[in-house]
């Protein structure tokens, strides 16, 4: 890399915004934004003493003859003057409490305004398919013994649903199925409700079932006499992977069959113990950790003046093709995670990922999380699962990753930023990856990274008015300026 070419960066302080504050008050009421095919508006509810429910928390709330999820918006002191208190219903429960950092809320908001779509729209764009799942309202009966005849019920429609519960081995029906058997079941469940003859209770969405393996965790490290040899290879094996390994790739690496395992279980030195599987196939490599490649003078540069970065920052990094960007990237990231930061890195096409992951993985190990729309639903849950419980990772993806549910986020990368895939054309919203980014980054307070060859005009054209508004100088390698100069000039003659 040359140094007139690598080390372009362009600076552009701002502060994030804090719009939403989460401060420790006793709210009467909320504004709950409903999942519900046609609903944009928000809907008021009240809070029960016994929920504890902040901004971006997923509710579970009343809405027709239905119980459905919700997204909570904002806590009220007042109830609003065109709302009736006796009209308004108490939430039923949390179904995910702090899903929404402040800065993601935010983020998700602004989208939503920018691209004039409907809140929830985005929401469901930007989670992973099936978080949002509909909550189910269950009617258990609490009185094996009492019956439509034996007690007498005020209507008929209370009667039939309590001659269903009873036929029923466990008593326990939804509420949507009591619908579709009685005419006006809502009516029925209130009144058997009042009597205490049965309960109302919410059964939240279930996530993906867990894949669960066997797993050999080594307990000692020192070896006694009692050993066998076959036995000190495999303790041997498992010393020099971390002391610990999935059962099924231990007993195929050593050739030994169970009984070799269960014998060194009763002996103490290992156990054998059930773990969940991450079903991201690109995880389940093994890498060894390689050095840190020496830098030419102009990628020291590079690499010098991106680290003085601090708070948000637009950086393009412009270098040919094969000059070294990648390297510069993981250099830049390295002190990240060693401060418990974790970074976003951003390709445009999902054929690209196994190339960059490779080269990360092989500098940071299992650090690596990655998201994109070809995984299946259940790796895409597994991933986000990986980002909420991991402090400090990287994430590599394609433009559905902007919406990563990162914490401590430290820096996002834009590879090959130019690139046309960054931009959604449907569904809505039509968002575009590089414009989230920088918002993101601008509402985290992080640095952002542009990587390319060759630069989109806007970014090109906002970096060269930063850097003349401060009065520097600005000498880009002379095989890429005049194309991108041509492509200056045409746009203003079109003009």
């Amino acid at each position: 890399m040359n140094t007139n070419r690598g080390s372009l960066h362009g600076v552009l302080n701002l502060k994030p915004e804090d719009k939403y504050k989460f401060e420790d008050k006793r709210y009467t009421w909320i504004e709950v934004l409903v999942d519900c095919p046609g609903v944009t508006k928000l809907f008021t509810y009240s809070v029960p003493q016994k929920l504890q429910i902040k901004p971006g928390d997923i509710v579970s709330v009343p809405f027709g003859a239905q119980i459905l999820c919700g997204i909570a918006i904002r806590l009220l002191c007042e109830l609003p003057t065109d709302v009736s208190t006796a009209k308004v219903r108490n939430v039923e429960n949390i179904v995910s409490s702090g899903f929404f950092t402040q800065a993601y809320w935010e983020l998700l908001n602004r989208i939503a305004e920018y691209y004039y779509t409907p809140l929830m729209q985005v929401i469901k764009v930007a989670l992973p398919p099936g978080l949002l799942g509909k909550t189910q309202r269950r009617i258990r009966l609490l009185q094996r013994d009492i019956n439509s005849v034996t007690f007498p019920c005020h209507s008929e429609i209370a009667r039939r649903i309590l001659d269903l519960l009873r036929l029923q081995t466990s008593g326990d029906y939804s509420f949507i199925y009591l619908q579709r058997q009685v005419q006006g079941a809502e009516k029925g469940v209130r009144e058997l409700l009042v009597k205490g003859l049965v309960e109302s209770y919410l059964e939240t969405p279930k996530s993906s079932k867990p894949r669960l393996q066997k797993a050999a965790i080594l307990l000692k490290n020192n070896f006694a006499n009692d050993v066998t040899p076959r036995q000190q290879e495999v303790l041997q094996i498992l010393q020099q992977l971390g002391g610990d390994m999935w059962q099924t790739e231990l007993l195929r690496t050593c050739n030994i069959s169970i009984s070799v395992l269960k014998s060194l279980v009763s002996k103490g030195y290992i156990s054998l113990q059930s773990r969940e599987v991450l079903q991201n196939k690109l995880l389940d490599k093994e890498s060894k950790i390689e050095p840190a490649k020496l830098l030419t003078p102009a990628q020291a540069s590079v690499l010098s003046t991106l680290r003085e970065l601090d708070g948000f920052t637009i950086a393009l990094l412009h270098g040919v093709t094969g000059s070294g960007k990648t390297e510069v990237y993981l250099q830049v990231v390295a002190p990240l995670l060693i401060e418990g930061k974790s970074v976003l890195i951003l390709v445009p096409e999902i054929g690209l990922i196994t190339q960059i992951v490779d080269r990360f993985r092989a500098r940071f190990g299992n650090k690596i999380v990655v998201y994109h729309s070809a995984l299946s639903p259940g790796e895409r849950l597994d991933s986000w699962k990986t980002m909420l419980t991991v402090e400090a990772h990287i994430v590599v993806g394609t433009r559905s990753a902007v919406f990563s549910p990162l914490s401590n986020l430290g820096l996002i990368i834009i590879d090959e930023e130019h690139d046309s895939s960054f931009k959604q054309d449907f569904p809505m919203p039509t968002y575009h990856a590089r414009t989230v980014a920088q918002w993101r980054a601008k509402l985290e307070n992080c640095p952002l990274l542009l990587g390319t060859a060759t630069p989109s005009l806007e970014i090109w054209l906002e970096v060269r008015k930063e850097y003349k508004r401060k009065g520097e100088y600005f000498d880009f390698f002379k095989g890429r300026t005049d194309k991108v100069q041509e492509r200056v000039k045409k746009k203003k003659s079109k003009k």
